[in-house]
């Protein structure tokens, strides 16, 4: 397709999963913040057809849109139109609304649909199973992941319809076949996913039977029997039953062997997660950390010491890390490198939240534990009212289970004791920018920057080896002005990966203005300003007057005594505030009366100042 400067258009949008676009040169085109791409994604939706700015009020904060909703809107289509014009795509305004001009075929979520209806019309077991294949793999994994608002949540819950349907008619059509050892694994997972989905047991009972694993069809229909009487009040329908007596003729769907009448001797099999096996309950296998880096770089010491501890002390208690350090450090990627490699070592599964403890709505502890109760295969009509009664539940789940469990960004002990398990044998991973002393028995672990190798490793692992050698002299000043700060590095190698004309001596350049250093330490959703904003926010008003003076100062390093003199009071209470910067990470303890401020801190506590005193002149106070 072309837009209106006669330029082709070729960036493809991804929304069956991770929502990102990329151009034809496979640039990552940079969509912003959550609710900005859920905006994208309902124009996506209907590319092409006028979208109105009522429709996407509704879609983003339904019948109660905030204050000013409207202007906020306006902001995300503002910044998508610059953003997709970069790359010959047109956000055009229209009366009331807006259009987007892609082709449809550029939209994952239309090939998809594309391709279920298709399959549909087709009668040829073989052309139909071909289409619904292609379709399906589009879609393997959740659906809109991390888009918020009510529309993106409807949205889901019609699309896993459409995607469960999709996936029955092809079992069928394979599994008539006879290629069940193809797909058991498929079904299997999706499954999981239904526990209470008769029509996924009933093929899961026939590919496990076709497989030669009869013992374990019959624990799926006694597995799925259990689940429906406890959470539903109802027995297996008759087409379950009759699967049941197909897998063994000679017996009664009521009395099979491994009945009630023998609940524990059925074989050692792998359960459906999220089911209950017949005489005793079975939690789920939850898998929910997110991927791991592939370029994790610099931290092998801190990543083999916290494994080691974890695999050894859960043994005789919750072996419990807090992985402490400023924004950007690089904690949430520790954590979740040591989970991946915790695996083996806890097979009951893995749960994972980020608490936004620095955020002005945390996330509530009793929420956080009603998601982890779902995971574990509770359904919500089991899970009980209030933080306590929610906190027992998950303890006594976990009482027999090995599981990790991640939790990022925690804003305190309060956050963090109820989302503890209460018996040995499991591992937590805690993220903080404290340190968080209260919680007994936490191992902690206090990360710094990088050495300037292991960043200008970092750089050449995400935008490329041969760049950095050809200009080894503006790579060490571009190591240099990101002051060993992996989020700094990250962005830094980003936005070259993104440009591929640019030398690093060009972006190096503009690191070193401070005007445009926090502008050019942004890339998507990775952003070094907002990250020290993060902490900015939790000071009250004595030590931020404190932040934004030695911002104006601008030494990295200095004594409590030049902090008193930039204040103007005494050194008991300097120390005091130093504390509180120091606590919020938003500056170091060097030892005796000194202390760091990174220099990208200082640059930002430069420009909140010069935004406060623009402030105050204009308001004449």
């Amino acid at each position: 397709m072309k837009d209106g400067t006669g330029r082709t258009t070729t960036v493809k949008f991804r929304l069956l999963g991770h929502m990102h676009a990329t151009s034809g040169e496979g640039e990552e085109v940079e969509l912003g913040p959550a609710k900005q791409r859920s905006v994208l994604a309902m124009l996506l939706s209907d590319v092409g057809e006028v979208v109105l700015a009522d429709q996407l009020v509704d879609g983003l904060w339904g019948a109660a849109p905030p204050p000013g909703a409207r202007g906020t809107l306006y902001s995300y289509v503002a910044r998508l139109r610059r953003a997709l014009h970069a790359h010959g795509v047109e956000l055009r305004r229209h009366t009331g609304g807006y259009v987007l001009q892609v082709e449809q075929e550029q939209v994952d979520l239309h090939r998809f649909l594309r391709l279920v209806d298709e399959a549909q019309a087709v009668h040829e077991g073989p052309r139909a199973a071909a289409l619904l294949h292609e379709a399906l793999s589009l879609c393997r994994r959740e659906l809109l992941v991390g888009l918020p608002g009510p529309w993106a949540a409807g949205t889901r819950t019609r699309l896993e319809q459409v995607r469960v349907a999709a996936a029955l008619r092809y079992h069928e059509i394979q599994l008539a076949a006879g290629r069940a050892e193809e797909i058991v694994a498929r079904i299997y997972e999706l499954a999981m996913a239904h526990p209470l989905d008769e029509r996924l047991a009933a093929q899961l009972m026939t590919a496990l039977y076709q497989c030669g694993r009869q013992a374990e069809a019959v624990q799926v229909y006694e597995a799925v029997k259990e689940n429906l009487g406890s959470r539903l009040g109802v027995a297996p329908g008759p087409d379950l039953r009759g699967v049941l007596l197909r897998v063994l003729p000679d017996r009664h769907p009521a009395a099979p062997a491994a009945s009630a009448a023998a609940p524990h001797a059925a074989p050692h099999v792998a359960p459906m997660a999220g089911v209950h096996l017949a005489g005793a309950p079975v939690v789920g296998r939850p898998r929910q950390l997110p991927a791991a880096l592939a370029d994790f770089t610099g931290r092998d010491q801190a990543l083999d010491e916290v494994v080691r501890h974890l695999a050894g002390s859960s043994e005789h208690g919750v072996g419990l890390a807090v992985i402490a350090g400023p924004g950007g450090v690089g904690k949430s990627a520790l954590a979740v490198q040591a989970a991946h490699r915790l695996c083996q070592s806890f097979p009951g599964g893995q749960l994972y939240v980020d608490l936004h403890g620095l955020d002005p709505r945390p996330a509530d502890p009793a929420e956080v534990l009603e998601r982890f109760l779902r995971a574990l295969g509770v359904h919500r009509t089991a899970i009980p009212d209030g933080l306590e009664p929610r906190a027992e539940m998950y303890r006594d789940l976990l009482a027999e289970r090995r599981v990790t469990v991640v939790l990022d960004g925690a804003g305190g002990e309060a956050q963090v004791q109820p989302l503890l398990p209460g018996a040995p044998g499991s591992a937590v991973l805690v993220t903080s920018r404290y340190r968080l002393p209260g919680l007994p028995g936490a191992r902690p672990w206090q990360l710094g920057m990088l050495p300037r190798h292991d960043a200008l490793d970092l750089l050449r692992a995400i935008a490329g080896r041969e760049r950095f050698e050809r200009e080894p002299r503006a790579s060490d000043e571009l190591v240099r002005l990101c002051a060993g700060l992996p989020l700094a590095v990250r962005v830094a190698g980003a936005r070259l990966a993104a440009r591929p004309h640019w030398p690093v001596g060009r972006l190096a350049a503009r690191l070193a203005d401070p005007r445009l250093c926090l502008d050019e330490l942004s890339h998507g959703t990775a952003d070094v300003r907002a990250t020290l904003a993060a902490g900015y926010r939790l000071l009250e008003e004595p030590a931020r007057r404190l932040f934004t003076s030695l911002g104006l100062d601008g030494r990295t390093r200095f004594s409590a005594a030049t902090a008193a003199a930039l204040l103007g009071t005494d050194l008991p209470a300097a120390h005091d505030l130093l504390a509180r910067l120091v606590e919020v990470c938003l500056l170091d303890a060097a030892g005796g009366d000194e202390f760091v401020m990174h220099p990208l801190t200082v640059v930002y506590a430069r420009e909140r100042a010069q935004a406060e005193e623009r402030a105050t002149a204009r308001t004449g106070s």
